[in-house]
């Protein structure tokens, strides 16, 4: 038997993506491979799990370097690594956790200190002079570079993120395993053919926009429904616009539960989603609509996509090809494609890949 310890902004039942993906990461890992795993939450914020949990849960107090060494330390003699799921906004509001970074410096200098594998959810943000965003990418590049250095393993969920990884010298490995997320509301072991389904689509009105203005997208979206024979249009998330001129009913959602979510997906024959097209890989959401086998169309123009996704392939573009999209046999292949896509990166083979690299990669020790 083998235990990690998993770092993580926060735990379920908070809203958290990246606690969902360690905590489901952490299920597949026990169930599949015999990893255990403990979790440290160590984010801004804190919602203390209810009851008994499926895994030991314990809290950084105390942000601060010499807090999360020992905190690590403490159980160090019985892991076998600490995996970190990095997003540098979970751990310090400005997206500047030096604390964190010299404190996992500081562990790769430690003999006694398990294996480091860090995760990279997210890297660095930006905007226009005029954000505070724009002044700290500098020190938050800073801080990803000293995590990296420090790691013995490393990861991402973008092609991009890891190119920009590999730039970094004094690294331990050149070796970035790239994987997009995977579904953390199910993967379904049988996915109903389209044609099988009632015809509705989904919509979810929250994320990573590409621009454009979200009710703007949702209205799109509702004639879209109209245009493709579609009845009923089920929002997730945001608002809904008070009117709209589309011959379909739609019915708000809001948040639903991960098991609510799964079943309401699969009575759905296709998506719509206006998340920026380069970070496709990180949403959990267009995970989920890939493992349910749902046709996904994007509102967002783009020529190319990252990640080795193609339009016609595994997605369908609002424009030039929303004609070709009434086609049901269009649709059908869609779908299928982008369900091919995801099972390379399911929940399964995403722990298969974390299994290999906490039982494969040596420990080593740095000296910056």
């Amino acid at each position: 038997m083998n235990h990690i310890l998993q770092i993580v902004p926060r735990v379920p039942p908070a809203v958290c993506g990246i606690g969902d993906y360690a905590w489901l990461l952490g299920r597949a890992l026990h169930e599949g491979h015999d990893i255990h795993s403990r979790f440290l939450a160590a984010g801004t914020t804190w919602t203390a799990p209810q009851g008994d949990t499926e895994f030991p849960v314990s809290r950084l107090e105390e942000r601060t370097t010499q807090a999360f060494v020992d905190a690590v330390m403490a159980q160090a003699g019985e892991l076998e690594a600490v995996v970190l799921h990095m997003s540098p906004y979970g751990y310090q509001k400005r997206g500047v956790p030096l604390w964190l970074a010299q404190g996992w410096r500081r562990l790769s200098q430690t003999n006694a200190a398990p294996r480091l594998i860090t995760m990279f959810h997210e890297l660095y943000a930006s905007g226009s002079p005029r954000t505070s965003a724009f002044w700290l990418q500098p020190l938050q590049k800073h801080v990803l570079r000293m995590v990296a250095r420090a790691s013995d393993g490393l990861r991402t969920n973008r092609e991009a993120y890891a190119a920009w990884l590999k730039t970094t010298s004094g690294l331990k490995t050149k070796d970035v395993s790239v994987m997009p997320v995977f579904s953390n509301v199910g993967e379904p072991e049988v996915t109903p053919a389209l044609e099988a389904r009632p015809p509705a689509m989904i919509y979810f009105a929250s994320g990573i926009h590409g621009g454009a203005d979200a009710d703007a997208s949702m209205r799109r979206c509702c004639e879209l429904a109209g245009k493709l024979g579609m009845n009923t249009l089920h929002v997730l998330g945001g608002a809904v616009p008070a009117q709209t001129s589309a011959p379909v009913t739609v019915v708000p959602h809001g948040y639903l539960p991960a098991a609510e979510l799964s079943a309401l997906l699969l009575e759905c024959r296709a998506a719509f989603s206006g998340y920026h097209p380069l970070y496709l890989a990180k949403s959990g959401i267009l995970a989920g609509f890939a493992a349910h086998g749902l046709a996904v169309i994007l509102d967002a123009g783009m020529d190319g996509l990252p990640d080795q996704l193609q339009h016609g392939r595994e997605f369908l573009r609002l424009g030039r090809s929303l004609s070709e999209a009434t086609s049901q046999q269009v649709l059908s292949a869609v779908a299928e494609g982008l369900h091919k896509w995801y099972d390379g990166h399911s929940l399964r083979r995403t722990a298969l890949s974390y299994a290999g690299q906490i039982r494969r990669i040596e420990r080593g020790t740095h000296d910056s």
